[in-house]
């Protein structure tokens, strides 16, 4: 397959060349709603008061700062800006570790657990870039941020996206195979990739991969047929944990939750997304740690076997932070409960808790809870503490 062929191919889920990017920011810095959602991040009492004015000022300002990108390299020099800001402003800290043990001249194949819709792979590619290793694509679904917009934010930034609407089971086979065939073109470029260890964030705390991502990687790999550890030796596979001390969108995975368990289903509303990503974002995260494990290497008796692997990789980057411990302790009773430290982590934990209605706080607490080394998976119903 020539050259030409390839990047027809996928050409509706690449991310844009830097050839396609000037005029694609162009017409993004337009649209409505991506003022809007801008609005809410960095002029939120302005825009309640008076959203017009503010339409004119973040509007104006997002097509003057898009003036000068002319390649990807431009965009995410002005992006790590935002980013370090953010670090700045919105945690108590920002620290990696593991990245000394990554290959110097081989790209990766990183999955983590999946804490928030955009966050995850920027501080995954922030710590990155703080030890010099290259940058990721990213996998993002097409069914997050209800397409349109997001996609092409997403496409904008180094991102692919992985088709999870085809209506037939031949149809989702093909989808499926292209994005597998995609990765692996990726790596085999040099390009190191980043995609979340399942579909979908975790609401409940609990970090399992679904073996159905690693069938999906191995699809482009089936005319080779490669053994599992031969596969292992190609795409240098690397456990990723993400711990964040406080979840901005811990309340809100608690109310769908609640839903869920009480009507038995949870309509998503218009938008929605946006909202976690702009909470996300600008609210308070304490401290974030990612950790980075060794490739994988070695012999594994099938994908259910490696999944596990993944997981216990996974667990055992995890922080422990006070609130996974602080959260525990309240779903148990504990009298010895263990105590925050006066500040802003406290407050913010609290203030969590006391924002929800009493039959909801339970599942707030499990999110972290479940965080915790070595915790049973907890459920709200099988806490002992009472709503």
């Amino acid at each position: 397959m020539s050259a030409t062929n390839l990047v027809d191919e996928f050409d509706d889920i690449r991310p844009y060349r830097d050839d396609e990017l000037p005029q694609r920011i162009a017409t993004l810095v337009r649209d409505p709603d991506l003022v809007r959602m801008a609005c809410r991040l960095q002029t939120p009492l302005l825009f309640r008061l008076a959203p017009l004015l503010a339409r004119w000022i973040v509007g104006t300002a997002l097509r003057h700062r898009s003036r000068g990108i002319g390649n990807v390299h431009d965009l995410h020099t002005l992006l790590t800006r935002y980013v370090e800001r953010m670090v700045r402003t919105t945690t108590n800290g920002f620290s990696h570790s593991g990245t000394d043990t990554l290959p110097k001249k081989e790209p990766c194949l990183y999955i983590s657990n999946h804490r928030d819709i955009v966050l995850d792979s920027i501080f995954v590619n922030y710590a990155l870039w703080l030890s010099g290793v290259p940058p990721t694509q990213n996998a993002v679904g097409e069914n997050l941020l209800q397409g349109g917009l997001g996609n092409e934010l997403m496409r904008v930034n180094r991102s692919f996206t992985v088709v999870r609407s085809a209506k037939t089971a031949r149809a989702y086979y093909q989808a499926l195979l292209k994005t597998s065939k995609y990765i692996r073109k990726t790596l085999e470029m040099g390009e190191s990739v980043w995609i979340a260890q399942r579909a979908g964030r975790s609401k409940d705390g609990t970090d399992e991969t679904d073996p159905a991502i690693i069938k999906m990687f191995q699809l482009a790999y089936r005319t080779d047929q490669t053994t599992l550890e031969d596969w292992l030796n190609r795409v240098n596979l690397v456990p990723v944990s993400l711990s964040y001390e406080i979840d901005p969108c811990a309340p809100m995975k608690a109310r769908e939750l609640y839903v869920k368990d009480t009507v038995g289903e949870y309509t998503k509303e218009f938008g929605e997304d946006f909202r976690s990503i702009s909470q996300g974002i600008k609210g308070f995260k304490g401290e974030v740690h990612i950790a980075f494990a060794k490739p994988i290497k070695g012999l594994f008796d099938d994908v259910n076997d490696l999944a596990a692997y993944i997981n216990d990789q996974v667990k055992t980057g995890m922080v422990p932070f006070p609130t996974y411990l602080k959260a525990f302790d309240l779903l148990h009773n504990r009298a010895d409960s263990n105590q925050l430290s006066p500040g802003r982590v406290n407050q913010e934990f609290h203030h969590q808790l006391n924002s929800l209605e009493p039959q909801e706080r339970n599942y707030l607490l499990v999110q972290y809870a479940n965080q915790c080394p070595g915790a049973q998976t907890q459920s709200p119903q099988d806490s002992e503490i009472a709503t």
